[in-house]
């Protein structure tokens, strides 16, 4: 009889429990507290492919989803797993940033990764991308999509595009500078409607406004609205004209209409993070930015619709853009 086999059954479950807590306690562990849920095929999901990342590397690792409609909950979970003591890292983004700068400093020891925004807490590293100068890029497509309906064939040639925002904070005026310089740069009197929905979960009100900028004449339209983007991009679909996606590559969402998703690679940058933070790395107390010069913000091409001597185009505004020829506008 084996040694386990002599235990009673109450004993060999406390034991196996011991053993559990005792290799987890030498688990690296990160839990991203969220105010929305996955499935958005843009930002919460490239969040979710660097902690995966990491996970596949050996670390413990939680993605705590949440209505976005219930703003309570999401400070009960950021305190709840404070308060544990369970996790190395806590990470939590947009939206979070009052609660954060409740929480955190009550818990002094606990390390916190605060991205797409900033808070400056000693325990507070803090990750903003450059979405201005993606932007940038997207506004330059644009244009050069709406005017040039050889190449283009949904667009009529008018020089009108638009960007459908989520809400008016200034993350997202980031975005519109960028872009509104970017799509100037190629046609300089070119019309750019800025919409915006008021939130960034209400897809068919996204549907309904990107409709009506259609209808105004937009040829081409940036979704820069979270998860209420997927209406934005089923209206350009069905309006039979041109989007460009966000966050993630959406270019498979409508690939006959997507011409290209400007990425924020916020997976990269939590992978990067956890990495830092495992490594004793991390700076903590600062701001860490993630831009065109370290592959933070890109633009993912939809290959079958952006023909190559319209990259080149775009490239070279890149290149301009990395070289200090040209300093892109920023809301901030």
């Amino acid at each position: 009889m084996s040694f386990w086999k002599g235990l009673p059954a109450a004993l060999f479950a406390a034991s196996c429990l011991l053993m559990f807590q005792a290799a987890s306690a030498d688990q690296f562990s990160a839990v991203y507290v969220m105010t929305d849920n996955l499935g958005d095929h843009g930002f919460n999901d490239s969040a979710a492919t660097g902690f995966r990342r990491a996970e596949d590397e050996g670390a413990r690792i939680r993605l705590l989803q949440a209505s976005p409609t219930d703003p309570q909950l999401w400070r009960q979970n950021l305190e709840a797993v404070s308060n544990s003591g369970d996790w190395d890292v806590i990470f939590t983004g947009p939206n979070m940033h009052d609660n954060l700068a409740a929480v955190a400093p009550q818990h002094p020891d606990q390390m916190y990764v605060f991205f797409d925004d900033e808070l400056g807490e000693p325990n507070v590293m803090s990750v903003k991308y450059a979405q201005n100068e993606g932007s940038y890029l997207a506004g330059a497509l644009a244009a050069i999509a709406a005017t040039d309906s050889e190449q283009f064939p949904l667009s009529d040639g008018a020089a009108k595009v638009a960007l459908v925002a989520g809400m008016d904070l200034p993350v997202i005026r980031d975005f519109i500078v960028g872009f509104e310089q970017g799509a100037a740069t190629v046609v300089p009197d070119i019309e750019v409607q800025v919409i915006f929905i008021g939130n960034f979960n209400d897809a068919q009100k996204a549907y309904d406004l990107t409709t009506t900028a259609i209808g105004n004449g937009a040829n081409v339209v940036y979704n820069v609205a979270g998860p209420a983007g997927l209406g934005i991009l089923k209206a350009a679909a069905d309006g039979n004209k041109y989007a460009i996606g966000v966050d993630s590559n959406q270019n498979h969402l409508h690939p006959e209409h997507i011409i290209a998703s400007m990425l924020k690679e916020i997976g990269n940058s939590i992978y990067d993070s956890i990495s830092q933070v495992q490594g004793g790395t991390a700076p903590f107390g600062t701001l860490v930015m993630y831009g065109l010069k370290n592959s933070g913000v890109g633009l993912a091409y939809n290959d079958a619709l952006v023909p190559d001597d319209v990259k080149s185009r775009v490239e070279e505004a890149k290149a301009m853009v990395l070289d200090g020829s040209i300093v892109v506008d920023s809301a901030f």
